[in-house]
């Protein structure tokens, strides 16, 4: 469907422009390629957790312990492979298409440059989301199977996880209205990096009173919110007897992978105003851009 059939019909140039990310999405191999790594990851935690919980050795306490966090660790590692697909995702979405003139044949039609910006942006979060529902779901599933375990809450644990995957994204494809593909890529990727060491030194600041290190850790989880949507996921991943055992422990405390609350609503609020400040900023980079 062209775009000028779709103003004629019901569909809007955002959600056309949507449409037609998420079949461009599809066809890269870069997808088949994330897709070959869950499933050989999702293949290795099945048979780890089989291996723990059918281990003669392991106590009752010690499993539920060794358990949950294991199923954390798995999911960190996918906290990295969406990230890495979000950026990969969004980094070429706006200056590869303009080198290559694509977006020069859409620009010339009675498109806005806010509509594409947003359709784009609309269309690599729903084959993110997608991805992100894929993995999550199939974790829980391979794993509850081979081992018996089942995380507490994994719907709202997904959910974060793809808000975290989303909230680099949408900053990928701002610095994508301005720089070319691959600094926006690297960028993005240093980026997320350095927001998770922000945190990991935010946790230790709190583990130890030391309160420069604390404040770092939370000025950064406000300027790129990734790591506390992160940490939210974790704390929805946390059977109730983990979380006891792991506050009694010295070194639970100082655990980056471990998070004792649930999320603020004011840190959740903060956060969708932060979406909307990005690709606020990406609407009008790009609309200020030279095609």
């Amino acid at each position: 469907m062209s775009l000028t059939a779709a103003r004629r019909g019901s569909a809007g140039p955002a959600l056309t422009i949507a449409a037609l990310t998420i079949t461009e999405a599809l066809r890269r191999r870069l997808v088949l390629a994330f897709a070959a790594i869950t499933v050989a990851v999702v293949g290795l935690s099945g048979w780890g957790f089989y291996l723990l919980s059918h281990r003669s050795g392991i106590t009752s306490g010690e499993a539920t312990l060794v358990l949950p966090t294991s199923y954390i660790l798995f999911m960190f590692m996918f906290s990295f492979v969406v990230a890495l697909s979000a950026s990969a995702i969004a980094s070429p979405a706006v200056s590869g298409e303009i080198d290559s003139g694509v977006l020069h044949a859409i620009a010339t039609r009675p498109v806005r440059s806010a509509e594409i910006l947003l359709g784009k942006w609309l269309g690599l979060a729903a084959v993110l989301a997608a991805y992100t529902a894929v993995v999550s779901g199939l974790e829980f599933a391979v794993v509850g199977w081979s081992s018996g375990y089942l995380a507490p809450d994994p719907v709202p644990a997904a959910a974060f996880l793809f808000a975290e995957g989303a909230a680099l994204l949408t900053l990928v494809l701002l610095l994508s209205t301005r720089l070319p593909t691959l600094a926006a890529g690297v960028i993005g990727v240093a980026l997320f990096g350095i927001a998770w060491l922000a945190g990991v030194v935010g946790t230790l600041g709190r583990a130890f009173h030391i309160t420069a290190l604390d404040s770092a850790g939370q000025v950064m989880a406000y300027l790129l919110p990734t790591n506390g949507l992160w940490q939210a996921a974790v704390y929805y991943l946390e059977p109730h007897s983990y979380v006891i055992r792991q506050l009694a422990s010295q070194i639970g405390r100082g655990d980056p992978l471990f998070t004792p609350t649930a999320p603020s609503a004011g840190y959740l609020a903060w956060a969708g105003v932060w979406f909307v400040l990005v690709l606020g900023a990406g609407v009008i980079s790009f609309g200020r851009r030279e095609l």
